[in-house]
């Protein structure tokens, strides 16, 4: 079934989950403003997926994303759905966890996310309506032991993801939180644990949940998915 092609941003887009869902919602006809952290890599998946536009940088810089969401409008003209994939990994035991590392896990996970949110919540409510998805994963509602900063910072994405749900309902605006587990990502490349990444979600099931709730009906709205491998089922 063809889908009404839509001005959709992507966060994290130059690799694992944002390039997947880049790559697929491009091959749907959408159009895509792309956000990454290598200018080398997001220019890549930019010009792989014919997106119109793409930005560099660090969102926890000050205005950084005041300046996507505008630079997003910009070029496409509106915003009908943020698809927020970045984030930073960090598998600790907490009497590791340094103070810096807390903070910075905190800062990018759950700070940026707030940040972009909020900008796109402010656009969206101003159209009356608007999509916003992001993915604290399954560590966004279960715990496991040696996470405690990664943990931390994705209870808080997704507490505070539900409370602008219920902010900015009347005004058109809908939140999706994917809790995705074991994603088969760059996440765990830098990561001392050994995982099976055979048996994890691939990137492009990950983009397909994503397509799910972008072109689901209008007047519905997909508040919550939880996906995890038959191996590690809550």
């Amino acid at each position: 079934m063809e889908s009404t092609p839509q001005n959709i941003l992507i966060t994290g887009a130059s690799s694992g989950i944002g390039r997947a869902a880049a790559l697929m919602l491009a091959e749907r006809g959408h159009r895509l403003f792309l956000h990454g952290r290598s200018v080398e890599r997001t220019e890549a998946i930019a010009n792989e997926s014919g997106a119109v536009g793409f930005l560099t940088g660090d969102l926890a810089a000050p205005h950084a994303a005041e300046a996507l969401l505008t630079g997003a409008v910009e070029k496409m003209g509106s915003i009908d759905c943020v698809v927020h994939a970045a984030g930073v990994g960090l598998i600790r035991p907490a009497l590791e966890t340094t103070d810096a590392e807390f903070s910075r896990v905190m800062n990018i996970n759950a700070r940026v996310t707030f940040l972009v949110a909020r900008e796109a919540a402010r656009i969206m409510a101003a159209q009356k309506r608007g999509l916003f998805i992001t993915i604290p994963g399954i560590l966004g509602k279960a715990v496991m032991k040696n996470a405690v900063a990664y943990i931390a910072s994705k209870f808080a994405v997704t507490g505070m993801i539900k409370a602008m749900a219920q902010e900015f309902q009347r005004q058109g605006v809908r939140f999706t939180l994917l809790h995705l587990g074991g994603v088969d990502s760059p996440f765990w490349d830098d990561l001392a644990m050994t995982v099976q990444r055979d048996k994890m979600i691939s990137p492009e099931t990950a983009a397909a949940c994503i397509l799910t709730a972008i072109e689901m009906p209008g007047n519905l709205a997909m508040n919550e998915m939880t996906l995890q491998p038959e191996s590690h089922q809550l």
